[in-house]
């Protein structure tokens, strides 16, 4: 699922790059999910796994900006919740960025800023 391509900020559009290829009727599923911030791509994934007959559907995440939701979304587990900061590192990545670095940093927001000024 995709909904940031090279932006700091959703563009409410949500893109399936890949759906599942497995049948999760009458399983327990649960979604893992790195961060979790307007819950738009979350909300819509969860509807569409629900509507396929599972027992139950449930989602984890490691880091949550409550402070950025659009819909209501209930998050089973979560780990630490963060502030309203575009932050990058440990897998997490701005345009295919700093996705390597050892820790989750905040990003500078000179390094975006004139990126999606001038888009």
């Amino acid at each position: 699922m995709s909904s940031y391509g090279n932006s700091t900020k959703s563009s409410g559009v949500v893109r399936i790059i890949k759906d599942i290829d497995i049948d999760i009727t009458n399983k327990h599923v649960l979604i893992v999910e790195d961060l979790v911030d307007t819950g738009l791509t979350l909300h819509y994934l969860k509807s569409m796994f629900e509507n396929r007959g599972p027992k139950d559907v449930k989602i984890c995440t490691a880091l949550d900006k409550p402070s950025r939701r659009k819909v209501d979304l209930k998050i089973d587990y979560e780990g630490i919740t963060i502030p309203d900061k575009f932050v990058v590192g440990y897998g997490l990545d701005f345009a295919g960025k700093y996705r390597n670095l050892p820790d989750v940093c905040v990003l500078h927001s000179s390094v975006y800023t004139d990126k999606e000024d001038a888009g």
